[in-house]
Parts: structure tokens; sequence; C-alpha cells
């Protein structure tokens, strides 16, 4: 039985994707930097800091992670596809426990996104770049538990996240937790420990049972 679920709402809510590496490469190109491949799926922070060698000086970052910000919002306010499916497994979820946004989005934008799906108040917690810079990481993910323990114990083999980037299902293995890939391509999907195409007529129960027939199957 599942104890709760824990997701980033970019991919897994909305497909931001492509508005989240043009508003990094416009930012990175203002410095004469470019993001790399293991930039997606990882906060403005991180890939700068990745972009610039892990040398950077914490101001030029600083004004990346500003200026990306800013391109994100602008691009998210000339709309953006919320997935339906989505939706209303969050809202069906949330009955069964608690959900939690773990994002590497900034607090503004999860705000602004959530609050356009109806669903700011679904959520148990939200942990955001805002709040740990480097995520997904798998420090996002204990801060995540630690707000789920104050409301009861919690049991990280009962944890599912559901997620669309590798960087995602790294953290979250490395945090001890159980992961499903949504809707991602072979390559990407192999990272996390289950994948289902969509979140179409899925329920907890069975992403929890999904993952138990995989981690019995022979490796």
């Amino acid at each position: 039985m599942a104890d709760g679920v824990l997701l980033d709402w970019e991919g897994v809510l909305a497909d931001t994707g492509d508005a989240r590496r043009d508003a990094l490469r416009v930012a990175l190109a203002a410095e004469g930097l470019n993001p790399d491949d293991e930039a997606r799926g990882r906060s403005f922070h991180a890939a700068a800091v990745r972009a610039a060698g892990g040398l950077a000086d914490p101001t030029l970052v600083d004004l990346i992670v500003a200026r990306a910000r800013r391109e994100l919002a602008a691009r998210l306010a000339q709309g953006f596809a919320l997935n339906s499916p989505a939706t209303r497994f969050i809202e069906g979820a949330q009955l069964r426990g608690p959900v939690v946004v773990v994002t590497s989005a900034g607090r503004a934008e999860t705000d602004a996104a959530l609050r356009l799906a109806g669903l700011l108040d679904t959520f148990a917690a939200i942990v955001t770049a805002d709040e740990v810079s480097d995520a997904p990481s798998r420090e996002a993910f204990e801060r995540a538990l630690v707000h789920l323990a104050r409301r009861r114990p919690v049991r990280r083999d009962r944890l599912i996240v559901l997620g669309t980037t590798r960087a995602a299902f790294r953290a979250a293995r490395e945090a001890g937790l159980r992961s499903v890939a949504v809707g991602v391509a072979a390559h990407v999907a192999v990272e996390a420990d289950a994948a289902i195409a969509s979140l179409e007529g899925v329920t907890v129960d069975a992403l929890d049972a999904l993952l138990r027939g995989a981690s019995e199957r022979p490796a």
C-alpha cells in the first residue's frame, strides 16, 4: 500500500520542457555559455553552475538564474497546456494519501501553474528550487520527507515518485524512493523503476502494484 506520491508538476502536469530549455539557453547565451545535455530537468541554478564548469562566480550564477526565470515566466504567460489525465490523477490521489510537489522550478512559476490548474491547495507540501537550488536532488526529496513526517510516519518504500527526467529518477534512487516514468522515451524511462505511457485512468494503487511487480521480476 502506498503512503503518498511525490511529483514534479513540470513534465507530469504540464509539458514545459521546451519553454524551460529555451529560457535557459537565452540566459546562458547572454554570458557566452551553452547548456549541456545534463541540464534537462535540472534547476536553473544547477544548470548554470554546470554550464560554467562548476567554477562560476555566485553573482554570475544568480544573474543567469534571474534572467532564465524572467524568460520562463514570459513564455508561460503566453499559455501552456495542462495534462488532464494528470490533473484527474492528482485529484484522486490526494484523497488516498498526501501528494507532494518536488520541482526544479521556482516558487513563483510553480504557484502560478498550480493556481491555473486549480490544484494549489491540493498538495500536502511543495518543495521548489527556491528552497533547494540543486533540484531535483536527494536533498529536495529529503526535505519533502520531512514535511510528510510532520503529518504521520512514512516509509520510503511506500512512497511513489512520478517524473519525466533522468535527473529526477536518479535523485529518487539516491533517496531510496521508488519512481515511475510518465510518458517518456525508453532511454529515459530505463532510469526509473517502472514506466507508464500516461496517467489516464491510473490510480495510486495501480502504480503501487506496478512497482511491486517490477521489483519481483528477475534482474
